[in-house]
């Protein structure tokens, strides 16, 4: 399973008709730019960034004009192209976001934190970031890895506010079935895979913020079966934006 792919589908699926109006109610993918362009180098030239290969400079899809900057510190930089210069328009410092630092089970390890390409609205004027926490662990010929999100809302100050914590946003399984050169002749399938992918709606009811609908996709596909014999199930959970808070 190609996790670049899954992630991609979970950003390109997030849509809704509002009920409102006829509206498409979508987040803003970011698209990355070459880290061997030029306009890589001035970017970070004109915000007086050192940028290294880890850090990463983002288009944001739809608008020419506005960048964003991640890196392994976990900062967001936004960044607006003004008559041909680059101009810091908001920073964001998640270094010191504590609230999904626990682990969801004792077999496994944290591994990453990051902050997924991506602004999802909460309402019209209104956006968040996920920031996922990765956790996995290693089995013989095969792991598991859970990774986990919250989502929080970016105010211009550069503060921000968590509007949901602690959603599952991937998680995947691989667990060896061939012990045996007879396993192998087989030529099967020689793993019990499962895996689960994370797509959002957005509802308009009028309200201050969007209530978010969170649809989670599980498959499980056993050793020795055509990838055919796979089977999904679905799972639906509304939501809305900040209720968490003081619990």
């Amino acid at each position: 399973m190609n996790k670049v792919v899954i992630l991609l589908l979970a950003v390109t699926s997030f849509t809704v008709m509002a009920q409102a109006n006829d509206s498409v109610i979508k987040p803003v993918p970011f698209i990355s730019l070459k880290n061997n362009s030029e306009q890589y180098a001035s970017i970070c030239r004109a915000n007086g960034v050192e940028c290294t290969d880890k850090t990463k400079i983002w288009k944001e899809k739809g608008a020419e004009d506005v960048f964003y900057l991640t890196g392994p510190s976990l900062e967001l930089i936004k960044i607006r192209s003004v008559q041909g210069a680059y101009i810091k328009q908001g920073q964001w410092d998640f270094s010191e976001y504590h609230d999904n630092g626990s682990s969801p089970d004792d077999e496994l390890t944290k591994e990453d934190v990051y902050i997924y390409p991506a602004l999802y609205p909460l309402n019209k004027t209104r956006q968040a970031v996920a920031l996922v926490t990765k956790w996995s662990t290693g089995y013989s010929g095969g792991g598991r890895s859970a990774e986990y999100a919250d989502f929080l809302m970016l105010n211009d100050d550069g503060s921000y506010r968590t509007a949901f914590k602690n959603i599952s946003f991937f998680s995947s399984e691989m667990i060896r079935a061939c012990f045996s050169e007879e396993d192998y002749a087989k030529k099967s399938h020689c793993h019990d895979e499962s895996w689960s992918t994370l797509s959002l709606k957005f509802i308009d009811e009028g309200k201050a913020y969007y209530t978010w609908k969170f649809i989670t996709k599980s498959s499980d596909w056993p050793s020795f079966t055509e990838r055919s014999s796979a089977t999904v199930e679905t799972r639906e959970q509304v939501a809305y934006p900040f209720q968490s808070e003081g619990q």
